[in-house]
């Protein structure tokens, strides 16, 4: 299914950002840049369409153990907490 692929792209391309960001201290800006940007642009989605993603969100960390803890953590960074 498309949604579980372009999760997939989501979590990886995250998961680099975040590194950028965590290892280049300022000049790392334009990484900050852009997880802001992905977080504003999926914080558009309706209340369903997050529970979508959490689920396919769900399914990639059992599949990907070494990265299960990150996965699980995307719908809190992007500001999710409390949000259905």
């Amino acid at each position: 299914m498309i949604v579980e692929h372009l999760a997939g792209a989501l979590v990886a391309a995250t998961a680099t950002l975040v590194e950028l960001v965590e290892s280049a201290g300022d000049a790392a800006r334009p990484a900050l840049n852009t997880l802001e940007e992905i977080a504003h642009l999926l914080g558009r989605m309706n209340s369903d369409e997050r529970q979508e993603l959490r689920d396919v969100l769900a399914r990639l960390a059992a599949a990907e153990p070494a990265r299960a803890d990150f996965i699980r953590s995307l719908p809190s960074a992007l500001g999710w907490d409390g949000a259905p």
